[in-house]
């Protein structure tokens, strides 16, 4: 496919750096964690050199005069800007967008339909009934894009099936209509009452066929992967409910402070089902090692989040959301949602190079490198994301698959 992406608006290099003893200063105070330095510093790419540095840095912030601050923790002076014009939108999506591809130096290679994959899907779904059939019509689509992209070095057909109609049913229960008519805020009692094995096949609704899918899912991974991938289906539900209570009575999102940031990386890895889309990259058949991989889980989790975070901004904006992480984050840090971006754009580059240290070379980091490709090719070529109005790229159309 073709993709072209513009010049990065003469933002210099950055070198990004973590290390468990590095400093991160942040106001008067200093934190453990991630520290972003210019690329004048690279020559001290010792750890001990680095400290020396930070330390020398945070004694003169330390003698600095205090600043006068009301008690308790404070967000710095907001520079968030509640509704960006549709204008606004484009330039700030696209600079996100385009930065991110790359620096990520992922090449979006070329896909074309699986045929047989899409009528084996469209068959099972009719098997399950119209009600549920009706309700999955439009997210069997994105479904079959996300496992053609992200999954092609799959060889397995039936582990791919097991994929499509896995990701239709939690794309559908993201509707918000769906996923209270599935009756989702009771999941934890029906499956520790055992409804869901009383129920005979296609009775369920959606969310007795994700149950009946899940149950499935040891054939094609090993048992710890299989255990987590319904832990974090569990995690989907409660985030979902979770980003619904963060809605005051008018429908808009409720403001976090500073100290909230944890939080609302908390809330995000449940929301986004990202564990489980990551232990998909590796089956039992081809990869039986799971400690090869384990180690790199969080970071491709996190990995996933950032980059639908930037994708994923422009429609979201477009639609009038406001409950998003970025969005969130922006407004907890005082700051533009465009410098948030640029942020998450830093941070994304860093979580990719510490995957591909971990992998190492091999089978298992190849497979990785393509599920990475795929899923930032599942944003770039999906309709969903209207990425096509900011960059130059084909969407991969799945139409009417006649369910």
């Amino acid at each position: 496919m073709t993709l072209t992406v513009g010049d990065s608006s003469g933002l210099g290099p950055s070198l990004v750096v973590i290390t468990r003893g590095l400093r991160c200063i942040y106001k008067r105070g200093l934190l453990f964690g991630l520290c972003v330095l210019p690329a004048s510093v690279a020559p001290y790419t010792d750890c001990v050199e680095l400290d020396k540095i930070l330390t020398h840095l945070s004694m003169a912030i330390s003698s600095a005069p205090p600043r006068r601050s009301s008690v308790g923790s404070q967000a710095p002076k907001t520079t968030y800007v509640p509704n960006l014009q549709p204008k606004s939108i484009a330039a700030v999506s696209k600079r996100a967008v385009v930065i991110l591809l790359q620096r990520l130096q992922i090449d979006v290679p070329q896909y074309t339909r699986d045929s047989e994959l899409e009528r084996d899907a469209v068959n099972v779904i009719r098997e399950w009934g119209p009600d549920v059939s009706a309700r999955l019509r439009k997210y069997l689509p994105p479904a079959i894009i996300l496992t053609t992209t992200c999954y092609r070095h799959i060889a397995d057909h039936d582990t791919k099936l097991l994929i499509v109609l896995f990701s239709a049913l939690v794309i559908s229960l993201d509707d918000p209509e769906i996923f209270d008519a599935s009756g989702c805020r009771d999941l934890h009692k029906r499956l520790c009452n055992g409804e869901f094995h009383r129920v005979r096949r296609g009775g369920g609704g959606v969310l007795g066929m994700l149950m009946d899918v899940l149950s499935g899912m040891d054939h094609a991974y090993p048992a710890f992967p299989s255990s987590a991938i319904i832990s974090a289906v569990l995690g989907f539900v409660n985030g979902c409910v979770l980003e619904q209570m963060e809605l005051d009575s008018t429908g808009t999102a409720v403001a976090h402070c500073l100290d909230a940031l944890p939080f609302l990386a908390y809330r995000r890895s449940m929301s986004g089902l990202a564990d489980a889309f990551s232990y998909f990259i590796w089956t039992k058949m081809d990869y039986p090692d799971v400690a090869r991989y384990l180690q790199a889980i969080p970071d491709i989790s996190c990995f996933q989040n950032h980059a639908n975070d930037v994708l994923s901004f422009y429609k979201e904006e477009l639609a009038g959301e406001t409950g998003n992480y970025v969005s969130d984050r922006a407004r907890a840090c005082g700051k533009s949602r465009e410098a948030t971006l640029l942020e998450i754009v830093d941070e994304t580059v860093m979580l990719v190079t510490r995957i591909r240290r971990i992998l190492g070379d091999g089978p298992v980091r190849d497979a990785w490198e393509s599920f990475a490709e795929g899923w930032l090719a599942f944003h770039v070529c999906s309709p969903r994301y209207k990425l096509r109005e900011l960059i130059n790229c084909e969407y991969v159309v799945v139409g009417d698959l006649g369910i």
